[in-house]
C-alpha cells in the first residue's frame, strides 16, 4: 500500500503539525486567556504564537547540520554519552506524560458532550488501539492520513468561523488594550500546551524526504496555527465579553451554538466541530506512540526492527497513565503547572544548547 514506510514529504509534515497543534488546550484557551489578560487576550495569543513560530527556526536548523539525528543523538553529542543518555530519558518522559494527559482530558470532553454513559477506560483504549493500528507500519500511514483529513477538517472549521464572525453583534473587544508583562507571563503558561507537538520536530528529521528544506514549511504551518487560534480567541471575546468568556468551560465549542444551517441536518454544530478535535487528538496520540517508540529504540541503541516491540510497550503505559488522574480538572491543572517549566528546558534551552555546541565544533574544526 505504501511505497516507503520510512519517509514522508514536507507537505505531510505540515498537515501533521496543523492537526496536532489544535489539541484539547485550544478548547479552553479563550476562557483562560480572558481570565488572565482581559480584553488583550487575543493579542497575547498572537504574540505567544509568533514567539513559538519563530523559535521553530532553531529546531529546523538542526536538520541542516545532522538530518539523521533525533533528540537522543543531539543530547549525547552535546552533553556526553552518560549525561546525554540521562537527559534523553526526559524527552521520553515528556512525550509519555503529554500523551497521557491529552488522552485523559479529551476522553472526559467526549463523555460530557457525546458519550455520557460510556466508561472512560473504554474510550481511552479505543483511541489507543486505533492510533496504534495507524502507526504500526511506520510514519507514512499517519502522515497520509493527516494529509487526507486536513482538507475535511479545516474546510468545515473555516466555514464555521466565518459564520460565527458574521453573527457577531456587539464589539465587546473594544477598547483594544495591550497586555502588560504579567499578563504575557500568565498567558504563556496557557499557550504553551498548544505547541507541545513541536517536540515531534526533534524526532522527525530522519523520516523526512528533504529535511533540509523543512524550515520554511514548518514556519508557515505554525504561523497559520497562530492566526487561526488568534481569530478563535478574538471571536469568543467579541461574542461573550471578558467576564462571561472567563466563566465558560468550552467556549470554542459553545460559540458555534449561536449559528444554524437551515435545510441540512446540522442542529448540533458543536458536535460537528468536535469532529475537528477528535481527528487532532487521534493524529497527536499517533505521533506520541510513533516518536515514543523511536525515542526508546534509539535510547537503548536497538535496531529499527525493534521499534514495533517498543510500540506495544507504549500502549499499556499510556493507558495506565491516562487513567491515573482523578478527573479532567486535575489532569488539566497538572499539565498547566508542569508544562511551562519542562517545555522551557526541553523545547527551549536544550535545542539552543544543541545548536551552539554544533556551531562551536564546526568553528573549532575550521580554525
Amino acid at each position: 500500500m505504501f511505497s516507503d514506510n520510512h519517509k514522508i514529504s514536507i507537505r505531510q509534515l505540515q498537515a501533521m503539525l496543523l492537526l496536532c497543534c489544535f489539541g484539547t488546550s485550544s478548547l479552553f484557551l479563550p476562557a483562560e486567556l480572558a481570565a488572565d489578560a482581559g480584553k488583550s487576550c487575543w493579542i497575547v495569543m498572537c504574540i505567544g504564537g509568533l514567539i513559538a513560530t519563530f523559535f521553530s527556526l532553531i529546531l529546523t536548523q538542526l536538520y541542516c547540520r545532522e538530518p539523521s539525528w533525533t533528540a537522543m543523538e543531539w543530547s549525547r553529542n552535546t552533553f556526553g554519552n552518560t549525561l546525554g543518555t540521562i537527559l534523553s530519558v526526559g524527552f521520553v518522559l515528556k512525550l509519555a506524560v503529554d500523551g497521557m494527559l491529552e488522552l485523559r482530558i479529551f476522553t472526559e470532553i467526549l463523555q460530557r458532550t457525546m458519550l455520557p454513559h460510556t466508561p472512560s477506560w473504554l474510550i481511552v483504549l479505543v483511541l489507543l488501539l486505533l492510533a496504534t493500528f495507524g502507526v504500526a507500519r511506520g510514519i507514512e500511514g499517519q502522515a497520509r492520513t493527516s494529509e487526507i483529513l486536513c482538507f475535511f477538517v479545516f474546510v468545515p472549521f473555516l466555514i464555521l468561523l466565518v459564520a460565527v464572525g458574521l453573527s457577531v453583534k456587539e464589539a465587546y473587544f473594544l477598547p483594544v488594550t495591550m497586555p502588560d508583562l504579567t499578563q504575557m507571563r500568565k498567558g504563556a503558561a496557557v499557550i504553551q500546551p498548544l505547541f507541545q507537538s513541536m517536540l515531534f520536530l526533534l524526532f522527525v528529521s530522519p523520516f523526512l524526504q528533504k529535511p533540509k528544506q523543512a524550515k520554511k514549511s514548518v514556519l508557515m504551518s505554525l504561523l497559520l496555527v497562530t492566526i487561526l487560534l488568534s481569530i478563535v480567541t478574538f471571536l469568543c471575546l467579541s461574542i461573550y465579553g471578558v467576564e462571561t468568556l472567563s466563566q465558560k468551560i468550552f467556549p470554542t465549542l459553545q460559540m458555534v451554538e449561536r449559528i444554524g444551517f437551515s435545510g441540512i441536518f446540522l442542529n448540533r454544530q458543536d458536535i460537528l466541530l468536535l469532529w475537528f478535535w477528535t481527528v487532532s487528538v487521534f493524529i497527536y496520540i499517533s505521533g506520541v506512540l510513533f516518536f515514543g517508540s523511536v525515542s526508546t529504540e534509539r535510547l537503548f541503541c536497538k535496531g529499527e526492527r525493534k521499534r514495533r516491540y517498543w510500540l506495544l510497550l507504549w500502549v499499556p503505559v499510556l493507558f495506565v497513565g491516562a487513567m491515573l488522574p482523578k478527573d479532567m480538572a486535575g489532569a488539566y491543572a497538572f499539565r498547566n503547572f508542569v508544562q511551562p517549566f519542562v517545555s522551557a528546558v526541553y523545547l527551549g534551552i536544550f535545542p539552543i544548547c544543541f545548536l551552539c555546541k554544533s556551531i562551536w565544533k564546526e568553528r573549532r574544526k575550521s580554525a
